[in-house]
C-alpha cells in the first residue's frame, strides 16, 4: 500500500513538472521562401529554402515577444515575359537574404498547459507583427534595408517542454534590389528603364511557410495545486 501511495505521489509530481510554467522558448524554424516582385506575382512560385533561429519571451499566456535571425534564398525570372520590359530583355536571379526581426505575438487562446493553469489551451492560433532588418546581395555589394514582418500560425505545447508549430509570414521590404542578377550591367529590375528609382515604386517582398520547434526555458513555478 505504501509503495502504491509513493508511486501515485511520484506520478502526480511528474504531471506537475510537465505542466510547469516557463518564461522563454528557444528553437529553430525551417521551410520555404517565395520572392514577390517584378519577376514573380504568384505566392509560393519559385520556392527556395529558408532557415532561422528564434526565441520567445512570454509576458503572459496571451502576449509574447518573438525575435528571430534567419537566412533564405530568393529566386525569380522574367523569362517568357520579356515583352513587359524595355528592349525585351530577360533576367534570372538566385540571391541570399539574411534578416533579424522582432515581433509582438498575440495568442487567440490562453496558451499553456491546462494542468498548470485551468482554462489554458495546449493549442492556439496566433498573429504577429513587428519590424526587422534585411541584409542582401545587391549590384554594388551587400546592402541593408528595413522590413515589416507579418505572421499568422498555430502552435502546440507538448507535455515535454517542447512547442511545435507552423507559421505563414509575409515580409514587406523597403528596397527594390532583392531581385538583382549578379554580374548584369545592362538591365536590372530595380531600374528597368535605366532611370532613377522613384520613392513610390513597388518594392520587393517575400513570403515564407515554415515549421518550428522550440524548447521551454526559465522556469517560473507551477501552480498545479492552486485553485
Amino acid at each position: 500500500m505504501k509503495r502504491f501511495a509513493l508511486i501515485f505521489v511520484l506520478f502526480v509530481c511528474a504531471l506537475c513538472l510537465s505542466a510547469q510554467g516557463y518564461r522563454m522558448e528557444l528553437g529553430a524554424m525551417g521551410g520555404v521562401a517565395s520572392y514577390m516582385g517584378d519577376a514573380n506575382q504568384q505566392f509560393f512560385n519559385n520556392c527556395e529554402p529558408s532557415l532561422s533561429f528564434l526565441g520567445r519571451y512570454h509576458f503572459n499566456q496571451r502576449f509574447s515577444l518573438k525575435g528571430d535571425l534567419g537566412w533564405r534564398q530568393l529566386s525569380g525570372s522574367t523569362v517568357g515575359r520579356s515583352e513587359q520590359f524595355p528592349q525585351g530583355k530577360d533576367l534570372s536571379f538566385l540571391n541570399q537574404v539574411f534578416d533579424g526581426n522582432v515581433q509582438m505575438e498575440l495568442n487567440f487562446y490562453e496558451y499553456g498547459a491546462p494542468d498548470y493553469k485551468p482554462g489554458s489551451s495546449r493549442i492556439s492560433p496566433y498573429v504577429g507583427a513587428g519590424i526587422g532588418l534585411l541584409v542582401f546581395e545587391a549590384q554594388q555589394g551587400w546592402k541593408t534595408t528595413a522590413c515589416v514582418p507579418l505572421s499568422i500560425g498555430v502552435k502546440y505545447k507538448t507535455p515535454f517542454r517542447v512547442n511545435l508549430g507552423i507559421e505563414l509570414s509575409y515580409h514587406i521590404g523597403f528596397s527594390d534590389e532583392l531581385d538583382h542578377e549578379a554580374g548584369r550591367e545592362d538591365f536590372q529590375l530595380s531600374t528597368p528603364w535605366m532611370g532613377q528609382s522613384a520613392w513610390n515604386k513597388n518594392k520587393d517582398h517575400f513570403a515564407e511557410l515554415k515549421c518550428f520547434i522550440t524548447y521551454d526555458l526559465w522556469y517560473i513555478g507551477s501552480n498545479c495545486y492552486k485553485e
